[in-house]
């Protein structure tokens, strides 16, 4: 009997090993599940570059600085290295049309979030003229890009107006919005038939926040 046994377990055996190494004829092939990927802790993230040279001491909220009497690049009115406005206003030695007074024009001043770090930058207009003191003696209007980086104040970029200056007047800068990595400029522009008064264009420019933080054009396109 035992014998009998033992040979009808190795029958079975040997049709269940035949059964499993052949084809099946129907349903279809059953395929693993992937691996669980491996759980690796985070690569450590590189800690932001300063955008060149600081310009100063900074709080936290860049809203409690006094614009009226800040030092900023002058680079927009071809000026080396920076100006020192006193109540908005100053003088410098500019490349190109000599001295010249320099103004900040505190109505303009906007803020927003444009690195993603829970904090605002800061937007602030500047212009600069021959010191003629009339609309006709304007030179050049710009708009500097502000941020706050461990106490202290540096510039992400300029922003100067980007359309030409072939009519009566340079454009002027009319509103900034700053956003998640992106600056955006609306200026007013002259055509040859408009007074100083009343500029009918209107150009709107885009800055983009690229590597390591630096405002770089990216959009510009005449609206009006």
């Amino acid at each position: 009997m035992n014998r009998r046994v033992t040979q009808a377990l190795l029958a079975v055996a040997a049709a269940a090993v035949a059964t499993a190494c052949s084809t099946p004829d129907q349903g279809p092939r059953v395929t693993p599940a992937p691996a669980a990927p491996s759980v690796s802790a985070p690569l450590p993230t590189a800690s932001p570059r300063a955008p060149g040279p600081a310009l100063g001491p900074a709080p936290g909220d860049l809203r409690d600085v006094d614009w009226t009497r800040a030092v900023l690049p002058g680079d927009f009115c071809q000026i080396p290295g920076t100006m020192t406005l006193t109540d908005s206003e100053g003088e410098a030695d500019s490349k190109a049309w000599g001295r010249v007074h320099v103004a900040q024009l505190a109505h303009l001043t906007t803020y927003g979030d444009v690195t993603g770090d829970g904090r605002d930058e800061a937007a602030v207009t500047v212009g600069c003229d021959n010191g003629g003191g009339t609309a006709a003696g304007q030179l050049v209007f710009a708009v500097i890009v502000l941020t706050a980086r461990d106490g202290r104040l540096y510039a992400l970029g300029t922003l100067p107006t980007q359309h030409g200056s072939s009519g009566p007047h340079t454009p002027l800068v009319s509103t900034t919005k700053l956003t998640s990595g992106k600056a955006t400029m609306t200026e007013l522009w002259y055509r040859q038939s408009d007074a100083n008064c009343c500029p009918s264009g209107e150009r709107v420019s885009t800055w983009t926040l690229e590597a390591p933080d630096m405002l770089v054009l990216s959009h510009s396109k005449v609206t009006s």
